[in-house]
């Protein structure tokens, strides 16, 4: 962010000096003009808007004190130096107690007017941050109803809201009658790849539901489905097929739908949404455009429940991280599982393909991506619907894999900010050690804290202890893949003072404990 500077003294030389003795444009300042009167000087205020006026405090028919005056009344939040004399001090000192931020004494002192600019410039930026995040903030309070209601709807149904914030906004909504007992449909459009496509379509989907069919809750998720809840007491068994022919017949369009068994309380309205997911990811085996219970799905993954499974966790961790060798070990040791347990059933290999890359997918929606939206949801379907080999099924995992952890790859790398590159080479450099810090990672590359902090944050999409936890938190599960060492030994060799506190941030990032993950065999 550059701060804008006004250069204002009746003498051009001076106005030369100002602008020609400092490294303006390397230190985060845009000189946008310079004045040689009081006359001058405002009008360029007006036109111009700069956040600091740096005047000399004698000029003819308007002196530096009357021109911050007038400027202090035109723009309050501009900051003004006074540049004086030594005859002239304790005139400037009056100044300042009557608003000018600071003055300066001639001749110039180019190191003091640098560190009086740059302090003010902090200032400045903080300030108008501040201002920045006052006004989001009353954008969102004053935010349309509808706005607010769905954002509370997305956390709600993926189990983010306290029970007693949920029990309450439901009474807001008037959707109590949901914790007695409800079921979700889950209804995803199919044939449509772009987003605005999908965006367009889904709120034609959800006017016509709400208009039709009376759900007590429904709004369009950020994947585009349309979600759908409706009281135990209202719905039954054949009001997911009535809704889907109704879409079809309105629309002519071809839909897919979920639709969960009754689930009560507000977790139910967790478990719901989660059926109705499983039920969607059925459509491989049942075909598109259809509308499925989540029983059916359970009636397919029950004929197969003794076959071979994965290790989510570990599996989603190093999607989500782009840790490639371990992805691709999963995948391949969950094919030789199945090659080796003589899976024969089409059906089955087609729907654990599907679920698989549903799941890698899932690591997306914290940037608003879906798995669909990325890998092509029409095309991913045909691909999946030819598998007739594992052979075929482990190549279109390969690749979809590849295309999720390209993505998340570039969210976190950023090329174009040297800083951060310098950065994040000394931290890999350097992440075994404990003393590694925001501090000595700052003064590696020569850079303040807390703004290193702050781009680092910007560009990366996390802070950098959030960064280098997570690194290290990857290197311990290759160590407790390859080597019989004690956790107490991991911790220390990855960085971590205390084996308590990595045990900790194991089980946040991981999602179980290091004991787990071990009797696991993962």
């Amino acid at each position: 962010m550059k701060v804008k500077v006004l250069i204002v003294d009746d003498e051009k030389l001076e106005r030369v000096l100002i602008r020609n003795g400092y490294a303006w444009e390397e230190n985060g300042f845009a000189i946008v003009g310079e004045a040689g009167s009081g006359a001058e000087a405002l009008e360029a205020v007006e036109r111009k808007r700069p956040d600091l006026v740096l005047t000399d405090i004698h000029m003819p028919h308007m002196d530096g004190l009357e021109l911050a005056e007038r400027i202090r009344k035109m723009n309050a939040a501009c900051r003004i130096v006074i540049i004086t004399g030594y005859r002239e001090f304790d005139y400037a000192r009056k100044a300042v107690r009557v608003g000018v931020e600071d003055f300066l004494l001639k001749s110039l002192d180019m190191e003091e007017l640098g560190e009086t600019v740059s302090k003010l410039r902090e200032q400045i930026i903080q300030e108008k941050q501040s201002m920045q995040e006052e006004e989001e903030r009353r954008d969102a309070v004053s935010a349309d109803y509808d706005i607010v209601r769905e954002s509370l709807c997305q956390r709600l149904v993926e189990g983010r809201v306290p029970d007693e914030e949920a029990v309450r906004r439901l009474d807001l909504y008037g959707a109590t009658d949901l914790l007695a007992g409800c079921i979700c449909i889950n209804i995803e459009l199919g044939g449509e790849d772009s987003q605005e496509g999908q965006s367009e379509w889904s709120k034609k989907l959800l006017a016509l539901v709400q208009r039709q069919f009376a759900p007590t809750l429904c709004f369009v998720h950020y994947t585009f489905h349309v979600l759908a809840y409706f009281s135990s007491d209202s719905a039954d068994e054949g009001l997911g097929r009535r809704i889907h022919d109704k879409l079809k017949e309105s629309f002519g369009v071809e839909v897919n739908i979920g639709v969960s068994e009754v689930q009560k309380g507000t977790e139910g309205i967790v478990g719901a949404y989660r059926q109705s997911e499983r039920a969607l990811g059925a459509v491989v085996v049942f075909g598109r455009g259809s509308c499925i219970a989540y029983r059916d799905y359970l009636s397919i993954e029950n004929e197969n429940e003794n076959e071979v499974e994965i290790a989510w966790n570990d599996f989603l961790y190093a999607v989500q991280n782009g840790i490639r060798d371990k992805v691709e070990l999963y995948v391949e040791q969950y094919i030789e599982e199945i090659r080796s347990a003589g899976v024969m059933n089409l059906e089955y290999l087609r729907l654990m393909t599907m679920n698989i890359i549903s799941k890698a997918g899932g690591t997306l929606n914290r940037y608003g991506k879906s798995a669909m939206e990325l890998l092509g949801g029409e095309k991913l379907y045909l691909e999946i619907g030819k598998i007739s080999t594992i052979d075929e099924m482990r190549a279109l995992l390969l690749h979809n894999m590849q295309q999720i952890m390209d993505f998340h790859c570039g969210i976190h790398v950023r090329k174009n900010n040297g800083l951060i590159n310098k950065a994040v080479q000394y931290i890999e450099e350097h992440l075994t050690e404990p003393n590694l810090s925001l501090k000595t990672v700052a003064a590696s590359v020569y850079a303040n804290e807390s703004y290193l902090s702050r781009i680092f944050k910007k560009e990366m999409g996390e802070s950098m202890i959030e960064y280098v936890t997570k690194k290290r938190i990857a290197e311990s599960i290759r160590l407790l893949n390859t080597t019989d060492l004690k956790v107490y030994e991991i911790a220390e060799q990855v960085g971590f003072r205390d084996s308590h506190y990595f045990s900790i941030c194991f089980k946040k990032q991981v999602g179980v404990t290091v004991k787990e993950f071990k009797q696991s065999g993962s």
